[in-house]
């Protein structure tokens, strides 16, 4: 009696412990200590610091555009300060590098100490500032923070000359900072009717404040004589180069005369970013492009996808994704989830994408293959980004079915017929016969014989009177490369009929 009960208890205790190997979860982590390699797509995302001080994924703020030639791009995303747009080089700087915690924009920004031309560009033939002639429209904006707000700050400047009616007129650009405000001076850039050189000037009504980025952009719309200056947005002054100084009238064209070096932050004590020059850039932008310009993160968002990962069995399936993130206020993190067989014939839309909550159970996404993307939404004034420090996917292999729990083995003259119990699962289609002529090794020719969904099978064209050695897996719908573990061993040898019937 305590035998019997010994072994029930034994054999109760090997199905718990096969359930709970079969029954495992597993888990692919991204971020964290196994960092982001495993990303395929990142639109709109960049690096930035997480949990524990590791790379976690946020919104990037590198600057978008619409403009697709720049006259001058300097993102200071680099230490190394160079002209994006590859018209201007660089003469002198006395600008620090400052990283992407300080930046207004990408990965880094600019910062002004103060102490004379900080920085000083050449351009090179046929940029704006090195051609002689006139100007089109264009456009010029920036950001700054300044950590002071002096008067004589000279933020830009541009000197040159020029040739006209017999007579060399001096020309200057010049923005600078005067009671608190930003100024900009124009002297003779534009030409009336009578070849006479035109000063303009527009001031800002808002005082600069020290400490707060403030985005700065002067346009001139050489179709209407239009020029005005925005600050972070707003209009702030405004002038028509008409012959009336109205909407109507003729309009004054801008001429530039020898080519002349460009200085910026002519004793500015603050930070610089994203500065840019545009030529025949659409001056009459809609509001959605003008206001792209002022937010650190694109309204839009930002989206990742991983690769498709590979849990090596058909039919495996997605339990849950946890996300480690930090979510500002009004800041969101939404996560996608698909899966299939067969990745090769996956299209962007296709399977299709099915929406999951971090932390939440998921059911009946399965598949060998299956992939995770990411959408981090700013707050609804571009200035906050979640922080994703970690993605933690579970997932649970199908396990291929359990081997027969019964096999036998009949010899006749040259075969054998092995028989067998079917296999508890459910999901199983076929059973693989393995043979050969010594014990565990499975290497006769023809091993394994691949049924079908049979219970039975006879192996032909076996030698008499050598022993063969069986054992019987099963497989479901992934196929025979998907079998289980093998049965138990049964033995047979085949012997002629004289012999078998002494």
């Amino acid at each position: 009696m305590f035998g019997t009960k010994r072994r029930f208890i034994t054999a109760l205790f090997l199905c718990m412990l096969l359930f709970a190997v079969r029954a495992e979860d597993r888990t692919f982590v991204l971020g964290g200590e196994a960092g982001w390699n495993s990303l395929s797509v990142s639109r709109g995302i960049g690096r930035g610091t997480g949990r524990l001080g590791r790379e976690a994924l946020v919104l990037d703020s590198t600057r978008s555009s619409a403009d697709s030639r720049p006259d001058m791009s300097l993102s200071f995303d680099d230490p190394a300060i160079r002209d994006g747009a590859g018209n201007y080089e660089l003469v002198r700087s006395n600008l620090h590098a400052v990283g992407q915690n300080r930046s207004r924009h990408g990965a880094g920004a600019a910062l002004a100490t103060g102490e004379g031309s900080a920085l000083v560009l050449r351009g090179r033939p046929g940029s704006l500032f090195s051609t002689p002639g006139e100007t089109g429209s264009f456009r010029i904006d920036f950001w700054l923070k300044p950590e002071v707000v002096d008067n004589g700050v000279i933020v830009f400047r541009w000197r040159s000359a020029r040739t006209g009616s017999g007579s060399s007129y001096y020309q200057s650009i010049r923005a600078g900072i005067m009671r608190n405000r930003l100024e900009w001076i124009f002297s003779n850039v534009w030409t009336d009717a009578s070849g006479r050189g035109v000063d303009v000037s527009l001031r800002g009504r808002k005082n600069l404040v020290p400490g707060k980025w403030a985005h700065h952009e002067l346009s001139f719309d050489a179709l209407s004589g239009l020029i005005e200056y925005r600050l972070d947005g707003t209009a702030e002054d405004i002038r028509h180069l008409t012959s009336t100084g109205t909407e109507r009238g003729d309009v004054y064209s801008a001429i530039l005369g020898s080519p002349a070096d460009v200085e910026l932050a002519i004793g500015y004590s603050g930070l610089m970013d994203e500065f840019r020059v545009v030529r025949d850039g659409p001056m009459d932008q809609d509001i959605d492009v003008r206001k792209e310009r002022l937010v650190k993160y694109r309204t839009s968002g930002g989206r990742f996808e991983t690769i498709p990962l590979d849990t090596g069995g058909r039919g495996s399936e997605i339990l849950r994704v946890d996300c480690v993130a930090t979510r500002p206020p009004r800041t969101d993190v939404a996560f996608f989830v698909r899966a299939g067989d067969n990745h090769f014939e996956w299209t962007d839309d296709s399977p299709a994408w099915i929406p999951v909550s971090s932390g939440a159970d998921i059911r009946g996404v399965t598949g060998q293959f299956f992939q995770i993307a990411g959408e981090l939404y700013p707050d609804g004034t571009g200035s906050a980004t979640p922080v994703v420090s970690s993605v933690t996917v579970s997932w649970r292999r199908d396990p291929p079915p359990l081997p027969p729990a019964r096999v036998s083995a009949e010899a006749a003259d040259g075969s054998v017929t092995v028989r067998w119990n079917a296999s508890i699962e459910s999901d199983t289609a076929g059973y693989l016969v393995y043979y050969g002529s010594r014990p565990g090794e499975y290497l006769s020719p023809g091993s394994p014989a691949d049924v079908g969904d049979r219970l039975e099978a006879t192996i032909p064209g076996l030698e008499n009177g050598k022993p063969y050695y069986f054992a019987v897996s099963a497989y479901d719908s992934g196929g025979p490369s998907h079998s289980g573990p093998l049965s138990a061993e049964t033995f047979a040898r085949p012997l002629p009929e004289w012999r078998r019937a002494r």
